[in-house]
């Protein structure tokens, strides 16, 4: 495929993931509203689009998104789910590893990952706390109904550029893998916060911004900003609802892991991709015998002298 196709790719398939969260997080803000778990509604927005990726992913199909529009389906975080479980899927069905160790390989991406992206964000919000930085851009959270289509747009760039960043970084070092560009968007979400861009995106775009992987680096720095400013109990809370966040991000992913073993055992996905293909194939050959024959049959009722 043409490496501009995978750009354009990118921006509709992140501007749709990011058009579904904005949606799903409207329906959550209406359920938790005024409960306890209020403070979770982001959280909840993210844990539903992994289930969206671990069933897509279970069955196959989120990895044919994939493929089309690299980023624009792992920068969302149905794709992080997705990801998650197929860390899973690899060993089990390449390496008939036991099912120990398949989970532990997408466990231990969940824990590598996060501790070492949070840690930083968090560092990095604590010194710019203790230094006094103010964001130099703030934004007034959108509220209209303009939000959706501006999800679609900012969810869509923000893909296609990270699309981008990967095809440039590959060029230049062919093993680059798109892990790496993850946590590099992760940290672009901690290193612009200071700046204000990273939460005037948050609050101008909605679910544009915010179900992306870079909204783990924000939310991590704001962490830090509010522990340098002796404010524990907010920073521990966001704390608390990015560990609950992590979690779910596992079990979606083992979710993943389950159905996708239930579904297709041992066969990796390049060969359920090559018998789903086959199978697609097979049918409209079968469609196409029963049309071509009809004419040649009525052209032998024609011909076929009249009995008396």
């Amino acid at each position: 495929m043409k490496a501009y196709k995978t750009v354009i790719y990118s921006f509709f398939i992140g501007g749709l993931f990011a058009l579904i969260a904005q949606a799903l997080v409207t329906v959550w803000t209406q359920v938790l509203t005024g409960t306890p778990m209020q403070f979770f509604i982001g959280g909840s927005t993210l844990i539903s689009m992994g289930v969206i990726g671990c069933i897509l992913g279970g069955f196959g199909v989120y990895q044919l998104v994939e493929k089309w529009g690299t980023f624009g389906a792992l920068l969302p975080f149905s794709g992080f789910a997705m990801a998650v479980g197929m860390k899973m899927v690899g060993p089990w069905t390449k390496n008939n590893a036991t099912t120990g160790k398949a989970v532990w390989q997408g466990l231990w991406l969940v824990i590598w990952f996060n501790v070492v992206a949070a840690s930083i964000s968090i560092l990095f919000g604590y010194v710019c706390g203790v230094m006094n930085i103010e964001p130099a851009l703030v934004v007034e959270k959108n509220t209209t109904a303009l939000v959706f289509p501006l999800a679609f747009l900012v969810g869509g760039l923000l893909c296609a550029l990270f699309q981008v960043v990967y095809l440039v970084v590959k060029s230049i070092t062919p093993k680059c893998k798109p892990v790496w560009i993850l946590l590099t968007a992760w940290f672009c979400g901690a290193i612009f916060a200071p700046l204000g861009v990273s939460g005037a995106l948050a609050n101008f775009a909605g679910q544009g911004f915010s179900v992306m992987i870079p909204v783990g680096g924000y939310n991590m720095y704001n962490v830090g900003v509010s522990f340098a400013m002796g404010e524990f109990g907010e920073g521990l809370l966001h704390l608390g609802s990015f560990l609950l966040a992590v979690a779910g991000l596992f079990f979606t992913g083992l979710a993943t892991f389950l159905i996708y073993n239930a579904k297709f055992g041992r066969t990796n996905i390049g060969e359920v991709h090559r018998a789903k293909a086959q199978g697609l194939i097979d049918e409209l050959d079968g469609a196409k015998a029963p049309a071509a024959a009809a004419p040649r049959a009525a052209a032998a009722t024609e011909e076929a002298p009249a009995v008396s």
